[in-house]
């Protein structure tokens, strides 16, 4: 498991549908994903996020803390509803925890647990903890024009064969300043599971930071994902990222 990681959970190419294709070869993919990682998780994150999911036209509302520390490390806390205030979850490497206040104590959970919607649609683990774009990927990259004419990135994500990930593949669409606009998911047969579209960018320092995630799952199920106050490079270390704490429920 790359990172538990809504929403995501994330990552490209530039130009012009009639931009040669020796231009196209010339376009390194995995340094983009690289610049796109790098502006969606930085070294530590941390944020509140708001989470409206539809299912069959029910709505419900979720608030939970995250913290992330690379690509292997995420400790996700719900707060709310109040049935679940206190549970969360905690990736370290490929290990993966969830904790019930019910329960008592953390349970471990396959790896597989981290590309699966987290409350039967909407974001991912990976996607919370903005890690959908990991190193469990190979990228191959192409050029678009984006609907008023701008030149936008396009990276195509294929797995690896030993990636602990469900997708067949991502398409991931970013504007050429790294801001990630759209994920499409696929399945293993090349039929669309899910898009990811982002939108209210903020600053935050001196990187663009999209704070809405609106996922829409094949089926028309959807979910709205809020970023609150986002903060990168907060100085966590791995002692942070322990069961310990994750059933501490703080």
């Amino acid at each position: 498991m790359r990172r538990v990681r809504a929403f995501l959970v994330v990552f490209v190419v530039v130009a012009s549908v009639a931009v040669a294709s020796a231009a196209d070869d010339m376009l390194d993919a995995a340094a983009i994903l690289v610049q796109v990682r790098a502006g969606w998780q930085g070294e530590s994150f941390h944020a509140m996020i708001e989470l409206e999911i539809t299912l069959s036209g029910a709505t419900e509302r979720y608030r939970m803390e995250v913290w992330t520390l690379g690509e292997d490390r995420a400790l996700v806390r719900i707060h709310e509803p109040v049935a679940d205030a206190g549970s969360g979850y905690l990736q370290v490497g490929d290990d993966l925890w969830y904790y019930s206040p019910v329960i008592g104590l953390a349970l471990p959970l396959p790896a597989m647990g981290l590309t699966q919607a987290l409350f039967g649609a909407g974001p991912s683990l990976d996607d919370l903890a903005q890690g959908t774009l990991s190193r469990d990927y190979d990228a191959r990259a192409e050029t678009i024009t984006g609907p008023t004419g701008e030149p936008l990135y396009l990276l195509t994500l294929v797995p690896r064969p030993d990636a602990p990930v469900v997708y067949g593949k991502l398409e991931v669409t970013v504007t050429t300043d790294y801001v990630p606009l759209e994920i499409v998911y696929y399945d293993q047969r090349g039929g669309v599971i899910r898009t990811a579209m982002f939108g209210e960018s903020v600053l935050v320092g001196e990187v663009l930071f999209p704070t809405e995630v609106v996922v829409v799952d094949a089926n028309g199920d959807r979910a709205v994902q809020r970023i609150l106050d986002p903060e990168f490079n907060i100085g966590l270390d791995a002692t942070f990222f322990t069961v310990e704490r994750l059933e501490a429920g703080e």
